[in-house]
């Protein structure tokens, strides 16, 4: 007689069954701990060669007060991040908590993580905000909307801080900036490219999209619906949104200052005295350079980036310290802080 065909064992059928977020928060968690331990690694090291060049003179007067507001400054960002976030999807008629909105931050801090900055979270963001019940055009206009934000601070607020406190006017500064215009030169005519062919793709798609009705009618339906999502959330913030429009701007002031003033707490941790403003121009100008680091996260180029940049500006033997902080407080210490968070924010949804 033949012997029934076995079933799966039951941890392979859970595996097999495991849902999709769950599959994210463990690859996240696995992603996580390897760049925590390795960041650890050459933050240690960075931290030890510049002990050993004689900057354990340097540390007498450590301030651990201030190494605690840089770990606020640190995590504050991913608060302003997720009020943005919950206030453009109560906006657009998709009202979600704040609890999911914090939720959709830690996917998208968590997967930038693991990808270049280039790239960053957007595909986390926009997946969470769908399982948290915003329609996937929404979500799309959400995302565009949060990174004109940012585009508008770094291209325009920004500048004016230098501006008009006269900061521009410090060489080092004029060098760093010159730098980041020559990166922003090479990738011009690639990224006019890139909103070239999404422009013909859209007019293509506008040509085609009512000739046909039939096989395969269900994914254009789809595919209009988010078409039509997102041109509609875009038309309701052109016609009652510009309050929320200055709100978002205030929400992407607070995280980039927030986030930009992580090295001036860890020098004043370290007891020495510096120009907060300066200081915030400069960490400015190293998360411009940061998006052009192909690395996950921005490993070893944001080091390199930070230590070229602040060369010249702290004590002699602190700046291996310096960087080390820097980067615990302003990337590793937020990373372990979402992988906490994560498994504590996620909920099961009806399986309905």
């Amino acid at each position: 007689m033949t012997e029934p065909t076995p079933v799966d064992s039951p941890p392979a059928a859970a595996s097999a069954g495991q849902p999709p977020r769950n599959k994210f928060v463990a690859a996240a968690a696995r992603w996580g701990m390897v760049i925590i331990l390795v960041g650890a690694a050459l933050n240690l090291a960075m931290a030890w060669q510049s002990i050993g060049s004689g900057a354990s003179r340097a540390l007498d007067n450590v301030a651990p007060a201030w190494l605690a507001v840089a770990a606020v400054l640190g995590i504050a960002p991913w608060f302003f991040s997720s009020g943005r976030i919950w206030m453009w999807a109560r906006f657009l008629d998709c009202p979600i908590s704040f609890r999911d909105a914090l939720r959709t931050t830690t996917a998208t801090e968590l997967t930038s993580s693991i990808s270049p900055k280039a790239i960053g979270g957007a595909p986390a963001k926009v997946a969470v905000m769908i399982d948290s019940g915003v329609r996937p055009g929404r979500a799309a206009s959400i995302l565009l909307l949060d990174n004109l934000a940012d585009v508008v601070f770094f291209a325009a607020i920004a500048p004016a801080i230098a501006f008009f406190t006269a900061r521009w006017k410090v060489p080092e500064v004029q060098e760093v900036l010159l730098r980041v215009l020559d990166k922003l030169g090479t990738v011009a005519p690639w990224l006019l490219g890139a909103i070239a062919l999404l422009v013909v793709v859209a007019l293509v798609w506008r040509r085609r999209a009512p000739t046909r009705t039939d096989g395969g009618s269900k994914l254009r339906q789809a595919l209009t619906q988010v078409r039509t999502d997102f041109l509609s959330a875009y038309a309701l913030v052109a016609r009652r949104g510009k309050l929320h429009s200055l709100a978002a701007l205030g929400f992407t002031t607070g995280l980039w200052l927030t986030r930009a003033s992580v090295a001036t707490a860890v020098i004043y941790g370290l007891g020495q005295q510096a120009d907060p403003i300066l200081f915030f121009l400069l960490q400015w100008v190293v998360f411009a350079m940061m998006v052009f680091v192909p690395t996950p996260g921005a490993a070893l180029g944001a080091e390199a980036s930070f230590a070229a940049i602040f060369d010249g500006f702290v004590v002699e033997g602190l700046l291996g310290v310096l960087t080390a902080g820097w980067r615990f407080f302003s990337f590793y210490l937020p990373l372990l802080f979402g992988l906490v968070l994560m498994p504590l924010l996620s909920h099961k949804r009806d399986e309905a």
